[in-house]
């Protein structure tokens, strides 16, 4: 009888043992090209990845088996177990190509070194890009190029304003560097089981759907040769698209797309004046499918951007503010009709690439009055743009100038970053009111304020009050991939800094300075090369550099030095 109960223990230890195998490991960063869930994935025999965590010491993987299914839940295609130690780079490789557009999800379960399987992974998603037949939206904007005026070619770097060449740039018809708002305006009739918007707004835009912001990214599309390369978006509309009256709003600005100059500029170039492509998929719930594009039934307004420049800065005006214009119900007989333009030389791609995002946030560590300015220490050099909160009066003007260094007498200065560069911000004047730029940014670490006073100064002018103000860093959101620490701390200021420089020149392009060029000189990626991937994972922005520099390759094979050339 004891030798029974012995054995019996034994069974059910053993037993224990087996049910509890999956539970020793759980999955981590489900990504499919490097990313979890993507919504454009460009390749039609993907790769998927993932981590695995355990609690017991000399666990491993031995083997594999990767399934994947519509978005119904039906299997597409099941690897079958793979005696493999690998988890990365694992390829799709069916038999039948995976449609484009469609959406995905997949799952994944491995065995260990007692070749005992796991349970399956949570399920992830993907959706394949779709093909040039389904993007098949029409560019559209306030005034096409052809009417625009606008000068060809490239050699137009320093180019005074008295000159010959810069009497071309004043020439330019003022409607092709204006910022403007388009809306259309749509129904959906049933219930909405996926929907997904395709967008590309050059230089840059900011999207909206019933009056909310879609995403949290900068400078989409990111910079390129757009004679040779155009990257568009995508975003997930499933949960924003409502049964019933629905409205999409976009605003656009120039970038380096259409950078005409005004103020300080490094050189002034133009492939067009703002234009739109964008494509809205619906599936509902009863599988039938609708389309909403840009084309010729869409309408334009003049947007409260009156300036936008890289180069140059931005102007707004809240007293242009039209509330509601991105949504239902919203009067626009006086709005315009779009014009219909041809595409822009380069091809369409999907953005693959990590995005530009605000990633940091610094407040006012110092703050003085020199005359009638104040002028603010953040405390940490960055590329980026203030943001603030005022209050005033109606037509009042406030102008926020940035820089990195300061006079003697306190004053910003700058001299060695190119200028002048300044925000000017025009009150509408109805209680507090808060801005910041969307299209233009700059290196610095001073605030020079012009026009208004601090909340807590004594200043008993009868000028607009700052009620908050911050620094946003801005720059490309490649995640962390190392980090240093010593016991040293002059090694761990010093890497800190280096860290931080680097951050700031890493946006569309690996820049070598955030402010007075902002281009893509080649040597801050092959010089700075292992360093910059010792500190980030670049798995997803470096294949767009490599973009770059394919575009940028002269027919002789020459590379330039600075990619996209402008």
């Amino acid at each position: 009888m004891k030798k029974v109960l012995i054995l019996l223990i034994a069974a059910i230890n053993f037993g224990c043992s087996l049910n509890n195998s999956s539970g020793r490991v759980s999955f981590g960063r489900l990504v499919c090209e490097y990313e979890e869930s993507p919504l454009l994935v460009e390749e039609q025999t993907p790769r998927f990845g993932w981590q695995l965590h355990s609690t017991e010491n000399g666990f491993g993987q031995t083997a594999y088996e990767l399934e994947i299914l519509d978005i119904k839940g039906n299997t597409v295609w099941l690897s079958g177990k793979i005696q493999s130690d690998e988890s990365q780079h694992i390829p799709y490789t069916g038999k039948d190509q995976l449609g484009a557009g469609e959406q995905y999800q997949w799952r994944v379960r491995i065995w260990d070194n007692n070749d005992k399987s796991t349970s399956w992974s949570e399920k992830s998603f993907f959706r394949i890009a779709p093909d040039k037949k389904q993007l098949n939206a029409l560019w559209i904007g306030a005034i096409k190029r052809e009417d625009s005026n606008l000068p060809g070619g490239r050699n137009y770097h320093n180019v005074p304003d008295s000159s010959e060449k810069g009497q071309l740039w004043r020439e330019t018809d003022p409607l092709s560097r204006r910022s403007i708002y388009l809306r259309k305006s749509f129904k959906a009739q049933k219930r909405i089981e996926d929907a997904i918007i395709y967008i590309s707004g050059l230089g840059h835009y900011e999207l909206s759907l019933n009056g909310k912001k879609i995403g949290n990214d900068q400078y989409n599309p990111l910079w390129s040769d757009y004679d040779k390369t155009v990257y568009y978006n995508a975003y997930d509309l499933t949960e924003g698209v409502k049964k019933g009256d629905n409205t999409v709003g976009v605003l656009l600005g120039n970038g380096f797309y259409n950078e005409q100059g005004g103020r300080y500029k490094k050189m002034q170039v133009s492939f067009g004046p703002p234009t739109l492509f964008l494509k809205i998929s619906i599936t509902y719930t009863d599988g039938t499918k609708e389309e909403i594009i840009s084309d010729k039934n869409w309408k334009y307004s003049p947007s409260p951007i009156v300036f936008n420049s890289m180069y140059g800065g931005e102007d707004y005006d809240a007293r242009l503010e039209q509330p509601g214009w991105d949504t239902p119900g919203f009067d626009d007989s006086q709005w315009l009709p779009v014009v219909v333009d041809n595409a822009p030389n380069g091809e369409l791609k999907p953005q693959t690439s990590t995005p530009v995002r605000e990633m940091e946030y610094f407040s006012i560590k110092e703050s003085m009055k020199t005359g009638e300015s104040y002028v603010l220490d953040m405390g940490q050099n960055l590329s980026g743009y203030p943001a603030f909160t005022v209050k005033g009066k109606r037509g009042d003007k406030i102008r926020l100038t940035v820089a990195e260094r300061i006079n003697d007498d306190g004053s910003i200065n700058q001299t060695q970053s190119g200028g002048p560069y300044y925000y000017e911000y025009t009150l509408k004047g109805e209680s507090e009111e808060t801005w910041q730029p969307r299209f233009s940014y700059y290196g610095f670490r001073y605030i020079q304020v012009d026009g208004a006073k601090l909340s807590e100064s004594e200043d008993n002018r009868d000028i607009p009050v700052i009620k908050a103000i911050k620094s946003c860093f801005v720059y490309n959101s490649a995640e962390p991939a190392g980090s240093f620490h010593s016991s040293n701390e002059i090694f761990n200021n010093a890497h800190n800094l280096i860290v931080n420089a680097i951050k700031s020149n890493m946006q569309a392009v690996f820049t070598d300075c955030p402010h007075r060029e902002k281009l893509g000189w080649l040597e801050e990626v092959h010089l700075n090369g292992p360093g910059l991937y010792y500190n980030f994972n670049l798995a997803r922005f470096a294949p767009k550099i490599m973009q770059d520099i394919r575009d940028a390759q002269l027919p002789n094979g020459l590379v330039t030095s600075i990619a996209p050339e402008y």
